[in-house]
């Protein structure tokens, strides 16, 4: 898949489910928590969130549980990020997490088309997610695939955010 120079990486939010993680409107990626997708227009409605492999769903029950580690070097926050199936990265677009990953370094969106007041995740110069399946998902659908918007996928596009889980 070839991308544009102006993808972004933003993630959407789920809606539907379980409770979904208290956040603060200033959340940074720290310790242990839920990668949520919300929408990068409108309302930054929550559609939903990653699954421990790195895939979207809008059942909260079925959300990952993610761990940041930051990283040194960078006078922006730059962490890698694992769940219980592995680290995750980012491979040519698709945001994925498993054994024999490799992982990379992410950071926070620095620029301001994001999400006002709420850090956002960014992988190099790149943020804003869809999917090319339902986008978003509805609450009954399997966990699909996510990665670099192209700008050809129909539906909403998402800011990947942080719902901590750390007390």
């Amino acid at each position: 898949m070839h991308l544009s120079p102006a993808i972004s990486l933003t993630l959407a939010s789920l809606a539907a489910g379980a409770a979904m993680p208290s956040t603060s409107s200033s959340q940074t990626f720290t310790g242990t928590g839920q990668l949520r997708t919300r929408w990068n227009e409108g309302d930054h409605a929550d559609l939903g969130c990653l699954t421990n492999t790195g895939l979207w769903t809008a059942n909260n029950k079925l959300c990952g549980t993610f761990t940041s580690t930051q990283l040194g070097g960078s006078s922006l926050p730059v962490f890698s990020l694992a769940t219980p199936a592995g680290p995750c990265k980012i491979y040519g677009a698709q945001f994925t997490c498993g054994q024999g990953n490799e992982a990379v370094a992410f950071g926070l969106w620095p620029w301001p088309n994001s999400i006002p007041g709420v850090d956002c995740l960014r992988w190099g110069q790149y943020g804003l997610m869809a999917s090319s399946g339902r986008n978003p998902p509805n609450v009954e659908d399997p966990p699909q695939e996510i990665h670099l918007v192209s700008y050809i996928e129909t539906g909403k596009y998402v800011w990947l955010t942080w719902g901590s889980l750390s007390p």
